[in-house]
């Protein structure tokens, strides 16, 4: 019999049997993400402090980062990111990164819990959920193409020389209250450091990086300091050396509330606890200043790095 539900308290959810610990099957990461995504009814979205971060989220959704799922469901990076990717593509949820962190939609989630006396839309066929989910998708590449042409615009006040003085001024002003602005491209070694960080935050969580106002100057400091602190080591200074220096530091950044918070301003903020961090890691006698001793990735190719 397919039709029909099979009532489930949430009492269930508390049971010994339940939290006993375990690896998750997908069947049941699929009845958890049902259980833990919010439930309330009233339609307004509810702000919550996670990982230092004020995440905003509404019924239906639950925000949850890779590294958190993995403890959770007790599985590997890429078994979680995999099993995301297969819900997404059987059109099940839907994910956004917009706030730091991952908020998972669950597409049709009045088909599990549905709202007592709501009506329904079925003789229409349509699908509020879906409907909202896609909105806010097309919000943010809205946003991106506004802060796009907001720095486009910046641009052409200023070759143009127009809004002299004050004007000019508050024309930015206005510009930067609106969209937070992508920093400058900058020369040299910046631009190709700001690649590397997009590149790897790319690979790292499936979406493009947000860049704000402080990140520019917080890119800057960060070359600074692996430089001072290569130089004070008398190594090698050269631009794909620290270029080096800066993908393994990126790479040792793995979990806790620097990968949950990862960007540009954050990783400058903390640098000596990252550095730190890597030290103690599993590479026995290797230590970050080692690595950043030697640009060979020949002599580190076994460590992965």
């Amino acid at each position: 019999m397919e039709e029909g539900f099979l009532r489930l308290s949430r009492r269930f959810f508390s049971n010994e049997m339940w939290k006993v610990a375990r690896e998750f099957s997908e069947c049941e990461a699929w009845l958890d993400l049902i259980q833990s995504a919010r439930f309330d009814a009233t339609g307004e979205a509810h702000s919550e402090l996670i990982g230092g971060r004020e995440i905003s989220y509404s019924r239906g959704q639950y925000p949850a980062s890779i590294s958190f799922l993995m403890k959770r469901w007790k599985w590997s990076e890429k078994k979680v990111r995999y099993y995301l990717s297969k819900l997404k593509k059987k059109g099940m949820i839907t994910t956004c990164n917009q706030q730091g962190m991952t908020v998972i939609t669950l597409c049709n989630y009045d088909d599990y819990n549905p709202v007592k006396d709501k009506p329904k839309d079925n003789d229409k066929g349509i699908d509020n959920d879906k409907e909202i989910s896609d909105l806010k998708v097309s919000v943010g590449e809205l946003r991106a193409e506004l802060r796009a042409m907001s720095q486009k615009m910046a641009d052409k006040i200023e070759d143009l020389g127009q809004g002299r003085g004050n004007k000019k001024k508050k024309d930015k002003e206005i510009i930067n209250n609106i969209i937070p602005p992508t920093p400058p491209k900058g020369e040299g070694l910046n631009i190709k450091a700001r690649s590397l960080f997009e590149t790897h935050y790319r690979q790292l969580f499936g979406s493009d990086y947000y860049w704000t106002a402080k990140d520019a100057g917080a890119m800057s400091q960060l070359l600074q300091k692996l430089k001072f602190q290569r130089e004070q080591k008398q190594m090698d200074v050269a631009e794909d050396s620290i270029l080096y220096a800066l993908q393994y530091l990126l790479s040792s950044i793995k979990e806790g509330w620097i990968f949950e918070n990862f960007s540009v301003t954050n990783i400058n903020s903390k640098f000596n606890e990252i550095v730190s961090q890597a030290k103690k890691k599993a590479y026995s006698k290797t230590d970050i200043g080692v690595v950043l001793k030697d640009n060979s990735t020949e002599k580190y190719k076994d460590k992965g790095w």
